[in-house]
């Protein structure tokens, strides 16, 4: 397998990375530090998870602190007294694990967030991919000593209160080693940021004999997956990081079932309460191999694609609830 396929393809199987912010060990830097405004504070507090990937041994970031925007002119920076070495693969299936925790900060509205990280070409210590064949390869973000991770979403603290918010990386949408810059790939995540008081967890069973008939398949010939669009109905693309053929899943992910030819379930955690379009395939293979995708869902048989083929259904978020939607 190429650098180039296990980059662009391999990371459908690695899900999202989830952060909640919360500090701890830590030190600060600003007019508006949290150790001058204590008796009037609000709280934050980030942890972190991930789902399987398959060609990965270790997928490691080192996060070194916070930057809070608050307003146009006030800023508070939250430095780590040590950087944050965190092996994403250790936090799989909704499991988290505190990346800062019950740091004050000035109440009041937020306007972004920004993830500081060591990602710097060459550094062999810093954030990093070591692959299941030992190979390890530097994580390198253009500018990122500079500018970090940015998430430009408007927040809340409330004094007194504490406000749990997640940072969802999606890796397999932003992982690439690109040509010429060898020993390093680069990290260009897409990251969203979500209130933990307005999400909600998406499960259900796919029988995947019934689902391989309704797309004119066979069970053997059966490479079944889900795939999760905000909003309702949403006519389904694959994953291709272009929007101009499509809305790209929010989420997605392949089926696995323990016996098979049987049934699978899944468990899609942290999706922002409000409607969604569930779509089931036969061909998550389709979207896994580069040399047949990119499927086009605007032409019915793209040329040298199979089509891909989806079962849809409409699901609705609820804060704090477990939806289900099955199919077929």
């Amino acid at each position: 397998m190429s650098a180039e396929f296990f980059v662009e393809r391999s990371w459908a199987t690695l899900g999202s990375i989830l952060l909640l912010v919360g500090l701890s060990a830590c030190s600060n830097s600003d007019n508006d530090a949290p150790s001058s405004i204590a008796p009037n504070s609000g709280f934050l507090t980030l942890r972190v998870t991930d789902a399987p990937v398959d060609d990965a041994a270790e997928v490691i970031i080192v996060f070194t602190g916070v930057e809070l925007q608050r307003g146009p002119a006030s800023t508070i920076n939250i430095d780590f007294d040590t950087p944050r070495a965190l092996d994403l693969l250790q936090f799989r299936n909704g499991q988290t694990a505190n990346l800062l925790e019950g740091h004050p900060v000035l109440p009041g509205e937020y306007e972004w967030l920004r993830l500081k990280i060591s990602a710097e070409q060459n550094l062999q210590n810093g954030s990093r991919i070591r692959l299941r064949d030992g190979r390890q390869f530097p994580l390198f973000i253009p500018s990122g000593a500079e500018s970090g991770l940015k998430l430009n979403r408007r927040f809340t603290v409330a004094q007194g209160g504490i406000t749990r918010l997640i940072v969802d990386f999606d890796l397999r949408k932003s992982v690439v080693a690109p040509p010429g810059l060898a020993p390093n790939w680069i990290l260009r995540p897409a990251l969203r940021l979500i209130d933990e008081l307005q999400y909600g967890t998406l499960v259900g069973s796919v029988d995947i004999p019934a689902l391989a008939a309704a797309q004119q398949s066979t069970v053997a010939d059966c490479s079944p997956g889900v795939y999760v669009f905000a909003g309702s109905g949403v006519t389904p693309d694959d994953m291709d990081g272009d929007a101009t053929d499509g809305v790209d899943p929010l989420v997605y992910q392949p089926l696995t079932p323990p016996t098979p030819g049987i049934s699978a379930n899944y468990s899609l955690p942290f999706l922002e309460s409000g409607d969604y379009t569930v779509a089931f395939t036969c061909r998550f293979n389709v979207d896994a191999d580069p040399t047949r995708s990119e499927y086009d869902p605007r032409t019915l048989t793209p040329e040298g694609t199979p089509p891909m083929r989806f079962t849809i259904k409409a699901g609705r978020i609820t804060s704090g609830t477990t939806t289900r939607v099955d199919a077929p």
